[in-house]
């Protein structure tokens, strides 16, 4: 019985390091993220002040947003307004910088030093788009796409905050 168990010991030993080790390589992305502050940069380049007056609207009307960042690599993006919910599944890695990267690199997010709160900016190029169908067209410049009687719609730039659950 004293073999069995001193047997035992060195086992748990490796079994409980082990479990260190994996605590140790999941990244501080990863848990459960609510939107807790949005605002449009006053430039396309993420330059000039925060224009937050849409999130106020949208908080009036109980907008919601959560971002789910499981250790393996997946995203799950959910989004409610007024009852309706839209979730939307992607993936996500962390550079060798710390930095966050959502879907491929069109998000880049960065981790404040106390690990609570994501800052991530996403850009939108300009387009042209049609009126009617809100379809993006092929006109590449504001002039073209007001002469096709479509809608130029402006590069922009959003500044997106998360806080972890």
């Amino acid at each position: 019985m004293k073999k069995a168990l001193l047997l035992l010991i060195p086992l748990m030993i490796f079994i409980s390091c082990e479990d260190e080790k994996e605590d140790e390589d999941v990244s501080a992305f990863v848990g459960i993220w609510d939107l807790t502050f949005m605002g449009e940069y006053e430039n396309s380049d993420c330059t000039g002040s925060l224009d937050s007056t849409d999130w106020a609207l949208a908080q009036a009307f109980g907008f919601t947003a959560t971002m789910i960042l499981d250790g393996d690599g997946t995203a799950e993006m959910t989004m409610s307004i007024l009852g309706e919910t839209q979730t939307e599944n992607t993936t996500w890695s962390e550079s060798s910088d710390g930095t966050l990267i959502l879907s491929g690199g069109d998000v880049e997010g960065f981790l404040s030093a106390d690990g609570s709160t994501i800052s991530a900016t996403v850009m939108e190029d300009a387009f042209c788009e049609d009126p009617w169908t809100y379809e993006e067209t092929s006109h590449t410049d504001s002039t073209s796409c007001a002469d096709a009687d479509n809608d130029w719609v402006e590069g922009s730039c959003l500044l997106q905050e998360f806080t972890k659950q």
